[in-house]
């Protein structure tokens, strides 16, 4: 989640002056700093004599160093004891947080802020945190955000805390979902510059300030980023990540949503496609913001959005993501070195951040492997995927709900410099035998929808779909 309200950007500001000397130091060695927070009452006993940074009310924060890791460690909640842990060089879950990193050219260094909030935050004070609720405690929702800082190199704080690594740590997801959480936070803070068209996550996010999985929001760029961020904590979490991702996509009920304070609320081909509507309370942050009046959520079955909306929810991008990496050549690293040139392509420009253009970067390095001595032999082998397969697949999460002329049309306004053979192979050749082959996986109830993508994927690796560039 990426979330900046004008108090928490006063409260970041000055984190990063108060900070910055210290860390400095600490980002020439890594590239990842903590910070501990905790009550002031726990740092001022804790840390004597070390400068302290107020974080929100009641609560400070020290840079840990090897002088007092020491300190933090037997003062630290058992949670951020381990996410301290796991996130130390040669971990497998460092090792992931490294190739996010390397994204943009390992260009972003991070505070990550390991907070102990159980007894909970003054909800009038929350200071840099965005927040949850925890029974009756505020608790520190996991959020991130970035901003450039000098040199040329950014500047990421993340913040964890407590209360909600325990929901994941003690729920179904275990261990690895938090840790999933953590890759998440990080994909954030490698995506730099403008974050949103709009200039407020708020307006993206609509009247309650958060985000689902499910959500129809404001714009397709930031749900993209939400969910590339998550397929990136997917891949961490295997094989639950994907077993997760195939649930959502075989349902029928209605699990798609728009709420009535947001962008397309006002447009009335999705907001008034077939729908049940429910009336929310206000949220707190409406309520802080002095708002009034009707507020309602509108739910949709995924058949019944216009494809083309589909692309404005972060689902989308979780499972172009997700179904490309599984089945790509027959082999996950291939894959996911793919997604991560494509997610670098679009690092410094957020006008890059769509699915249709991550079709195109996808598109383009599966001709290139193609014709590469590791390409022929994937060939031979009969496990080559060819580079039709990420137009098929945005085709099937969208239901195929996108005319011709639409998908291009978005395709084409996002510029991409140059293209793949299978841009024009897809439509000419392609397209209807694909939707040919999913349909009664579609047509099924619950939806088969991983044997759909599995049937498109083995359509894609017969020999007269494999293109390959002179």
């Amino acid at each position: 989640m990426t979330r900046t309200s004008s108090s928490m950007a006063r409260c970041l500001r000055a984190l990063a002056l108060a900070l910055a000397a210290v860390a400095a130091a600490e980002a020439r060695a890594q590239t990842v700093t903590f910070v501990y927070v905790a009550p002031t009452a726990t740092i001022q006993s804790t840390f004597a004599g070390a400068g302290s940074q107020v974080m929100a009310g009641g609560y400070s924060g020290v840079i840990v160093t090897p002088a007092n890791q020491a300190a933090m460690l037997a003062a630290a909640p058992p949670n951020m004891v381990r996410t301290f842990n796991a996130l130390q060089p040669g971990t497998p879950l460092r090792a992931r947080v490294d190739r996010v990193l390397r994204i943009n050219g390992g260009l972003t260094d991070n505070l990550v802020l390991l907070t102990d909030d159980r007894t909970g935050l003054n909800a009038a004070q929350t200071g840099i945190f965005a927040t949850s609720r925890v029974g009756s405690l505020v608790a520190v929702w996991p959020a991130a955000s970035v901003a450039p800082a000098t040199g040329g190199r950014h500047r990421g704080v993340i913040r964890l805390g407590e209360l909600v690594a325990n929901q994941f740590a003690s729920g179904s997801g275990g261990w690895r979902r938090w840790e999933s959480v953590i890759l998440h936070e990080t994909l954030h803070t490698v995506f730099v510059g403008e974050k949103t068209r709009w200039g407020s996550i708020s307006i993206v996010y609509g009247g309650d300030g958060s985000h689902y999985v499910s959500e129809i929001a404001g714009e397709q760029e930031n749900p993209f980023e939400e969910g590339l961020g998550t397929f990136f904590g997917t891949s961490h979490d295997d094989p639950a990540g994907l077993n997760a991702l195939g649930t959502f996509f075989s349902r029928t009920d209605q699990r798609y949503l728009i709420e009535s304070r947001s962008v397309l609320a006002g447009t009335a081909e999705v907001w008034n496609a077939p729908h049940r509507e429910e009336e929310r309370p206000l949220t707190e942050l409406a309520r802080a913001e002095d708002r009034t009046g009707r507020y309602a959520w509108r739910y949709y079955r995924w058949r019944d959005v216009p494809g083309w909306y589909l692309l404005f929810s972060e689902s989308t991008s979780m499972a172009l993501h997700g179904y490309f990496w599984k089945h790509v050549n027959g082999n996950r690293d291939e894959a996911l070195t793919m997604i991560e040139a494509s997610a670098a392509a679009m690092a410094f420009d957020r006008r890059k951040r769509f699915p249709t253009y991550a079709v195109n970067r996808l598109a383009l390095q599966l001709e290139s492997f193609a014709g590469t001595t590791a390409g022929r032999s994937a060939r031979t082998a009969g496990r080559l995927t060819s580079s039709m397969y990420p137009f098929a697949l945005l085709d099937l999460v969208t239901h195929f709900g996108m005319t011709e002329q639409r998908y291009r049309q978005d395709y084409d306004r996002n510029y991409p410099d140059r293209q793949p053979l299978a841009y024009a192979a897809y439509w000419t050749h392609h397209r209807a035998r694909v939707q040919e082959i999913a349909r009664p996986f579609l047509a099924s109830d619950p939806i088969r929808f991983n044997e759909a993508v599995a049937a498109i994927h083995q359509y894609f690796q017969t020999a007269p779909t494999i293109l390959t560039p002179p």
